[in-house]
């Protein structure tokens, strides 16, 4: 009967381990990133969209390519 058990429980600790070391870890903001904002803030202004107008964060969140959060339905 223990034998049982500790099998039991040896296949249920490798159930959840395995999944758990396979789970994409989120990666931590690189100086390739911090580059990329600095050189989409660098071309908003020159196009003359100086930090804090309408329009320079949608720009910069583009220019990193992500999509900007306050899209507005034109519907």
């Amino acid at each position: 009967m223990r034998i049982w058990a500790i099998a039991i429980a040896g296949v249920l600790a490798v159930a959840v381990s395995v999944p758990a070391s396979a789970a994409k870890k989120k990666p931590a903001p690189s100086e390739t990133m911090m580059k990329s904002f600095e050189e989409c803030e660098r071309k908003a202004s020159e196009l003359g969209m100086p930090h804090g107008q309408a329009g320079h964060s949608e720009y910069v969140r583009e220019c990193m390519g992500a999509r900007p959060r306050n899209s507005v339905n034109p519907n």
